[in-house]
């Protein structure tokens, strides 16, 4: 009789057996000495070392699939120590048996009976089905032993970043805080929460501090986002969009922190971002001055001359516009700060708005406290629901659907709350002394933007304007400005008594 020819798999599905390699050399064993005593020839074996069987995507297995499709018809049959070595899925091993058969190889179980007869193939499956329910089974106990570890507080995963996976006394797995990166990560908190630098100018720092991702990579603008929005360092675990606030891990931030940050947060994505585009170093006012002629942005470039040398220049690049095309930098630069000069408040203007400044802050420092006070107690009515609600859900007053819509209405509202509060704090400070730095600040704007990086001015510029200026490549028109600037602007084209202006207020500290 002409020998058969064979391909051998086996695959254990964990480290440990695939480190000390027992099951391993079983299966092999196993195998190969089915092949002697039935005089089949084993072309070639195919392994896979602490892998799942739960999909297809094994390198051993595709391997071997690849194999027998280029020399499907040298082989007759594929040889396996059990069904549950190929796949522990109904669905998957009926695919691999329609793959073999198309190529005319035999599945061959050198310890079930399975053959091409419709007992065998009953067998197969029956085998195939008992493997896919037992990890049915570990898989629903090992979910609801996680679901068990959550709502007891603990982390049962790898740990987020900032913190390391570790052991406590006991020796059992706890998550603890990274002494390296938690410090760095607690100040980007704290430098965002004021409000004065954006995400960006953020996560430029702390890499400068050295913070570093998993891998050793520079934190990205993603981690920094993930970073940021993280409830994880209040306390609060996320499993499947659910949010449980009862982790027992050490807090790295205060929830009070946290929220004000996410204050920040919405604030700055809702604020119109007048130059979205980061310019060079060079051209501070490129993409941030309008052209007057087409209501396009400037753009900048550098010209070339005949010697070799670089000279910079504004430009409209709209090849339709009626304007001249390009401009000096430092024609348009001296315009913009003699157009400072003019908006800035003069002495007279500075002394009567701050009577009108102590007035206003009087009456709205009374009313945020009373907002304040209000809010407290909405939140702590919140949290007074909250606690109600979980002690009805223990008791199992409430079906899961109802108690899960209940909690996370609540939550939002609650976490709502909480920013709102971090918003309206305000703590007390000397009224005059910071009416005269603003002044005293605002009077010497021309020369701040001069001094100023490329970075810094388009800050400035930010506060300043409202809306982008716009340049007629003479001078500058006066587009909507910032508050105090504004009211300069409105008084002067009315030429009346200086009167308190509807809705104009003081910024508040937080």
């Amino acid at each position: 009789m002409e020998s058969k020819k064979a391909v051998i798999y086996y695959r254990v599905s964990t480290e440990d057996q695939a480190q000390f390699g027992v099951s391993l050399e079983q299966q092999k064993k196993n195998c190969v000495s089915y092949a002697e005593a039935n005089h089949i020839e084993v072309v070639k074996m195919f392994h896979d070392d602490g892998e799942s069987a739960k999909t297809v995507d094994r390198p051993g297995l595709q391997e071997m699939l690849k194999f027998c499709a280029q020399k499907g018809r040298g082989i007759d049959c594929l040889m396996v120590y059990k069904v549950d070595r190929l796949s522990r899925n109904v669905n998957d091993y009926s695919n691999i048996l329609v793959f073999l058969s198309k190529l005319g190889i035999k599945l061959i179980s050198t310890t079930e009976a399975i053959d091409e007869t419709p007992t065998g193939k009953f067998i197969g499956n029956i085998m195939a089905a008992s493997a896919q329910f037992d990890n049915d089974i570990k898989s629903q106990r090992v979910t609801a032993c996680m679901r068990e570890k959550l709502e007891q507080g603990i982390w049962c995963w790898k740990a987020p970043f900032g913190y390391l996976n570790g052991r406590d006394e006991t020796n059992r797995k706890t998550i603890v805080l990274d002494e390296k990166r938690a410090p760095i990560i607690r100040w980007a908190f704290e430098q965002y929460a004021t409000g004065s630098y954006t995400l960006e100018e953020i996560r430029r720092e702390i890499n400068k501090k050295g913070l570093r991702a998993w891998k050793g990579g520079e934190v990205s603008s993603q981690l920094m986002n993930r970073i940021i929005t993280c409830k994880f360092f209040i306390g609060v675990m996320t499993s499947k969009g659910e949010d449980l606030d009862n982790g027992t891990h050490e807090r790295l931030i205060s929830e009070e922190l946290f929220y004000k940050c996410q204050a920040v947060l919405r604030r700055n994505n809702k604020a119109d971002n007048i130059s979205r585009s980061r310019p060079s170093e060079a051209f501070a006012l490129k993409h941030f001055v309008i052209c007057a002629y087409c209501g396009r942005p400037l753009t900048a470039y550098f010209s070339t001359g005949k010697c070799g040398g670089e000279y910079p220049y504004y430009r409209c690049y709209n090849k339709d516009c009626a304007s001249k095309k390009s401009i000096a930098k430092k024609k348009i630069e001296n315009d913009f700060v003699d157009y400072l000069k003019d908006i800035v408040p003069t002495d007279k203007f500075a002394k009567s708005f701050k009577a009108v400044i102590l007035d206003v802050w009087q009456d709205e420092y009374k009313r945020i406290n009373s907002d304040r006070e209000r809010q407290l107690k909405r939140t702590e009515s919140l949290k007074n629901e909250k606690a109600k609600l979980i002690e009805m859900k223990k008791k199992e007053l409430l079906p899961d659907d109802d108690f899960k819509e209940a909690f996370d209405k609540l939550r939002s509202e609650l976490n709502e709350m909480e920013a709102n509060l971090s918003e309206v704090r305000v703590s007390e400070f000397n009224i005059d002394e910071a009416v005269d730095y603003v002044f005293d600040f605002f009077k010497a704007l021309p020369r701040h933007w001069e001094e100023a990086t490329c970075e810094q001015r388009i800050k400035l510029q930010s506060l300043i304007f409202a809306e982008k200026p716009v340049y007629d490549y003479i001078k500058f028109q006066t587009p909507k400005l910032s508050p105090i600037l504004q009211i300069k602007k409105d008084l002067a084209l009315a030429n009346s008594s200086f009167v308190a202006p509807t809705g104009i207020e003081p910024v508040l500290p937080h």
